[in-house]
């Protein structure tokens, strides 16, 4: 994204650099080991572009902040890796009407959801947890740090779309890609709105 000239980026993550993340997020280098991760990826994008209006928020999104942390953004990209976490940011976004890009990978499978949040009759990421076993098992069964870029290119890739031609990009609204690295397969279906998501449906 800073290497394509967005404006303006907020990064937010409350983590730290580990050891284990090296080998996927690659942005770091054990120079960066016990860093806060927003600020380290911080000052490398900045060598990358230092015209950028690029911010950092060294803190885990919750409830409370999540409102406020997403005011003023065209679309979110979660990159997170925890199902509540993402529910949470699901929530937000969808009240807030602001696009939601959502990439994930375990072991050797990627997936992505585009999902617009203005109330066009599909469903949200709550619906999806609804539907399918989302797997949340990276730090258990680990996660081949290609297939973790082949997620954040396509989620970079449909963010720029967006952002650069709003709804009119050609962008699949509400469906549910999965990719398999060690058979270079993709497929999707188109997720539809559950009758009993808290979130997105609604009874009238």
């Amino acid at each position: 994204l800073v290497g394509a000239g967005v404006g303006s980026i907020t990064l937010v993550d409350g983590d730290t650099v580990d050891i284990s993340n090296l080998q996927r997020q690659v942005t770091y280098n054990e120079m960066h080991l016990g860093e806060l991760k927003a600020k380290s990826l911080y000052n490398e994008l900045r060598k990358v572009n230092p015209k950028l209006n690029i911010k950092y928020k060294s803190l885990y999104v919750d409830s409370n902040n999540l409102p406020t942390l997403i005011s003023s953004a065209d679309c979110v990209l979660d990159c997170t890796d925890k199902i509540d976490t993402r529910k949470l940011i699901n929530a937000a976004t969808y009240r807030a009407s602001t696009p939601l890009f959502i990439a994930a990978a375990s072991g050797l499978s990627w997936q992505a959801l585009n999902l617009p949040q203005n109330s066009t009759g599909g469903g949200c990421y709550a619906c999806l947890v609804e539907y399918i076993n989302v797997r949340e098992d990276c730090l258990s069964k680990g996660v081949l740090g290609p297939v973790v870029g082949m997620a954040a290119c396509h989620q970079a890739t449909q963010a720029l779309l967006f952002l650069a031609k709003g709804f009119s990009a050609n962008i699949k609204w509400g469906h549910y890609l999965t990719g398999k690295a060690d058979l270079g397969s993709l497929k999707s279906f188109t997720l539809p709105s559950s009758s009993t998501c808290e979130v997105c449906h609604d009874p009238n």
